[in-house]
């Protein structure tokens, strides 16, 4: 199993991250790897939810169902795919520090079916992904700034 991790400093409140972090419909707006995404489940975001996200890597569009596996607010949430394209086992983790929040992403996982074979490909694909999307975070919470 492969890991990625990639850890990025934004100048805000970790309640704040973490708001944008655990609003699900929010994902695409930092993820650019991601067009869609939504809850699956009623209810607030937390363990035993399930997720649904839809997005494109290697020129082919994919859908991925996530189950919400920890949560602990303000600073954890974890999810595993159960379909899809890949495995992947994701945490996001938050962190006050001075002047505002380390923001940690831990991704293990593996491909599956199409892109089993390009796995060298799509694992380079995918960390350009995850840092991609961490900076992306950084940048929207820090315009945002009141």
């Amino acid at each position: 199993m492969n890991e990625i991790s990639y850890v990025v400093e934004i100048q805000r409140p970790v309640d704040d991250v973490f708001a944008v972090l655990e609003s699900f419909d929010r994902f695409p707006e930092w993820n650019s790897g991601v067009t869609q995404s939504r809850l699956a489940s009623p209810g607030p975001l937390g363990v035993g939810s399930e997720a649904v996200a839809v997005g494109r890597l290697l020129g082919r569009t994919y859908e991925m169902r996530s189950v919400f596996t920890a949560y602990v607010k303000n600073q954890m949430i974890a999810s595993r795919t159960v379909s899809g394209p890949f495995h992947l086992e994701i945490q996001y983790l938050v962190e006050p520090i001075p002047g505002g929040t380390r923001f940690t992403t831990v991704v293990r996982g593996e491909s599956k079916g199409f892109l089993k074979v390009a796995e060298p490909v799509a694992l380079s694909v995918t960390r350009k992904q995850f840092e991609s999307a961490s900076e992306n975070l950084k940048a929207l919470m820090e315009a945002d700034r009141e």
